[in-house]
């Protein structure tokens, strides 16, 4: 455990706003006797007349360093920015002084003067908590049962902050929430950048010996028509992501009940990287959208960073080396990426450009280890996807509704793919040891000329194989003649066969 430095002091109603350290603005609290609900600081930005000061109001006169940030921020930072240190600051002070915090800055209403008794006294008319255009929640929960939600409003002409705990938090839980304040940080600044990206990655490395979950939900605006939205979930049993904008849905789910089937931070990183090259080849075949495919690619690996330390497994429900070359070594998972359909063809809005993908693992376990354990995992992927694309690599693609611009291929792509090992032990002997694989294809296209069907052509491809793994991992001398070495490079080259293969060509034959 780490300890939590001072960061935040609450010095009481009277006090004033600490003054902004920015050096493009100036803030002046307008100081004034009497217990208005409000206060008033003149902002005078560079580029205004220093005569006639931006006013602005604050819900309180709590000083604490989130206050000095918000200050900065709105006077320096354009919407995007507005939350720019916020959340992790937030989230200290709750870790070191365990209390409840709201503050909120919000321009003053038009005509309103910055030296004005009643703009001191006045409260703001509407409450500016979950009015931001971006709006970003954290709630974590202890696993004694007290719940601290923060919230983060940004908008063009305010910032709020809110902290508030279901209950008192003690000194391990504090500490426990302090460690996630850069993960959080991280979180916010990722979902405000332009485009939006995902970075949750330490916001999965909570103790789970102290906090039992983690959520987070965000709402950025993007344009005054389009919002990006995400969601996101994490305890001891299971993580879950799902974000959704102009450019379409992806959701990603992991299983973490089953630690038994994990593999060596090695293999795990191996086995990542192969469904990696899986998401980036179905993106091409299907021209996906690079940067949703991205978030999506940043998302699974997010969701699949360090599992943490689980409880020991039984005993005899521990995997042997030679079990483990069957499997990924990663948890399971689902996970889904559909894109916004677009009609890109004035002259055919019933042409779509389309792309969905899904890809998955699933691992069964049953038995006792080396008496008769029964193990087997399948991986599977499907693509659907329809783009438009030029007659040729020198044409170019711009479809109107003149007939000279109707020329053009549309594509049509069905695909799936699956990957499957089992094994079986009796009496403490390996007695089965597969791997299946399938991968079907079908490419159907389209060729128009001047608007008019020149030609519709389908090409199906596909693929089956299996193959007995059990001499490889059995061999008839019990693998005595076989040096630690020896046997090591052999399970690798077995673990590297059973990786999923989505292109029917790729998949070898039964003997290879």
């Amino acid at each position: 455990m780490t300890t939590i430095t001072p960061l935040n002091r609450d010095i009481g109603a009277s006090a004033s706003i600490p003054r902004t350290p920015s050096p493009s603005a100036a803030s002046q609290v307008s100081g004034a006797a009497g217990g208005g609900a409000s206060t008033t600081v003149s902002l005078g930005a560079a580029n205004q007349d220093a005569r006639q000061p931006k006013a602005v109001v604050w819900e309180n006169r709590t000083r604490s360093t989130s206050s000095t940030l918000m200050a900065r921020n709105f006077a320096d930072q354009p919407l995007a920015g507005r939350l720019k240190g916020l959340g992790g600051e937030l989230l200290k002070q709750v870790a070191y002084d365990g209390e409840d915090f709201s503050q909120s800055i919000q321009q003053a209403p038009g005509g309103g003067q910055a030296d004005t008794y009643e703009m001191l006294v006045s409260p703001s008319q509407v409450s500016q908590h979950g009015m931001g255009d971006n709006r970003i929640g954290l709630t974590i929960t202890t696993r004694s049962g007290v719940s601290v939600e923060l919230s983060l409003d940004a908008g063009d002409n305010s910032i709020a902050v809110e902290a508030k705990s279901s209950g008192k938090l003690n000194e391990v839980e504090r500490k426990a929430l302090g460690k996630l304040s850069e993960a959080f940080q991280k979180a916010v600044d990722g979902l405000t950048e332009e485009p939006p990206r995902v970075d949750l990655a330490g916001l999965t490395q909570f103790d789970s010996g102290v906090l039992a979950s983690v959520d987070l939900k965000g709402e950025i605006k993007l344009n005054p028509k389009e919002t990006q939205r995400l969601e996101f979930h994490a305890d001891s049993a299971k993580r879950t992501v799902s974000f959704s904008g102009p450019d379409g849905v992806a959701k990603i789910g992991v299983d973490l009940s089953q630690p038994a089937s994990w593999g060596s931070k090695e293999q795990q990183a191996k086995a990542l990287n192969r469904y990696l090259q899986q998401v980036d080849q179905a993106g091409m075949r299907g021209q996906g959208n690079a940067a949703m495919l991205s978030m999506f690619k940043d998302a699974l690996v997010d969701m699949n960073s360090d599992y943490g330390t689980p409880a020991l497994a039984p005993r005899d429900m521990l995997l042997t080396d030679r079990d483990r070359a069957t499997t990924t070594g990663l948890a399971d998972f689902t996970a889904s990426i559909t894109q916004t359909e677009v009609a890109s063809n004035p002259a055919k809005s019933t042409e779509k450009d389309s792309f969905a993908y899904e890809l998955s693992q699933k691992t069964k376990i049953s038995g006792r280890a080396q008496m008769d354990l029964a193990l087997s995992q399948q991986q599977q992927s499907h693509l659907k996807a329809r783009y438009h694309a030029p007659v040729s690599a020198t044409a170019t693609l711009a479809l109107g509704l003149e007939p000279q611009s109707q020329n053009y291929k549309y594509t049509m792509i069905d695909e799936s793919a699956s990957s499957t090992t089992s094994i079986a032990y009796d009496q403490g002997k390996l007695v089965k040891a597969s791997l299946e694989m399938q991968a079907s294809r079908s490419t159907r296209v389209l060729d128009y000329m001047f608007g008019k069907l020149k030609s519709d052509h389908t090409s199906p491809s596909g693929k089956t194989m299996t193959r007995d793994l059990l001499p490889t991992l059995d061999p008839a001398d019990g693998g005595q003649s076989m040096g630690d070495y020896e046997r090591a490079q052999m399970l690798a080259k077995v673990n590297d066969a059973i990786f999923l293969q989505s292109n029917p060509d790729a998949i070898p034959n039964e003997h290879q």
